[in-house]
């Protein structure tokens, strides 16, 4: 299974990438908070997290994103880099279900607290 997740983790940076993003940081941590990666797309600062499920049957991954874990996120990045210049801060979600060696569906919410 490691392999595969690291796999799909690449496919949704190589998407992530085709997409505009650029990509500052991976799995980014700071205290017990974690994010996958951390982007600029446009004048978005983004903290994108990833889901990932090997397909049972049961579809995507539950998409559940912990506000609070983000926002503590955020606010370390953003005091860790005080130069960056004003931006807006947004969420995303990648969920990612995997169907076999070689095939996945990737569903990208962007700003996916908007909704919670």
């Amino acid at each position: 299974m490691e392999a595969i997740n690291t796999k799909a983790m690449k496919g949704i940076k190589g998407y992530l990438e085709r997409r505009g993003f650029e990509i500052l940081e991976e799995n980014w941590a700071h205290g017990g908070d974690s994010i996958d990666f951390i982007a600029n797309e446009k004048d978005d600062l983004v903290f994108i997290g990833c889901q990932l499920r090997q397909n049972s049957g049961e579809g995507f991954p539950e998409e559940v994103l912990d506000r609070d874990s983000l926002e503590r996120m955020a606010t370390s990045c953003l005091t860790e880099h005080l130069d960056s210049s004003d931006c807006t801060v947004r969420f995303d979600l990648a969920s990612m279900l995997i169907l076999n060696d070689s095939r996945a569906l990737l569903h990208h919410h962007r700003n996916a607290l908007s909704e919670l």
